[in-house]
């Protein structure tokens, strides 16, 4: 079964491709890893490319279930070349919803609360890299081309307790069922 109704959703985001963690700095006396600079300004460019797109598609795709995650990168130059694990890293934080811990003023315990939805829910759901590479050298536009193409959820072999409850809560609900041979919720 397929937990998202969206097939595949294919876009281009232009501007050099930069990984997250790549400069150690001290951080309240303690050495800690922060984004760099050039990948700050990536996320920002980024971002403001998926703001495009929302403003003109009325809405992004949102992504819920298993997916398969396909980017080539063209890069600059070949300064400071970057590795590939680095870049989808970056590319799988940039594209996920945004969380923020929040305060519930009637227990007073902190919980995760969605503050930004973006194209997946979590980055843990791409369960496929296949097909992913630096794919050359563009000086002139440099660029990451991105597809996502939601996949199909087999309950008997899923092993993410996290998709796992999703599936069972949505067909809780009535949703989508698990009909078919192969689908079962033990």
């Amino acid at each position: 079964m397929k937990i998202d109704k969206h097939g595949s959703f294919a876009f281009v985001v232009y501007g050099q491709p930069a990984t997250k963690k790549n400069s150690a700095v001290m951080v309240a006396r303690r050495a800690t890893i922060l984004p760099s600079k050039a990948y700050r300004a990536y996320e920002k460019n980024f971002r403001a490319a998926m703001r495009k797109m929302k403003m003109n598609l009325g809405e992004l795709p949102h992504y819920d279930g298993p997916v398969q995650l396909t980017a080539r990168y063209y890069l600059e130059n070949r300064a400071h070349y970057p590795d590939l694990s680095g870049l989808l890293q970056a590319t799988q934080d940039i594209i996920s919803d945004e969380y923020a811990l929040v305060t519930d003023k009637a227990t007073g315990k902190r919980r995760r609360q969605r503050s930004r939805r973006w194209i997946l829910s979590d980055d843990r759901i791409v369960k496929s890299l296949d097909g992913c590479r630096i794919a050359g050298i563009d000086k002139t536009n440099p660029r990451v081309e991105i597809t996502i193409e939601a996949m199909e959820l087999n309950l008997e072999t899923e092993t993410d307790p996290y998709l796992i409850r999703l599936a069972k809560s949505w067909m809780e609900q009535g949703l989508f069922s698990a009909k078919r041979e192969g689908d079962s919720l033990d």
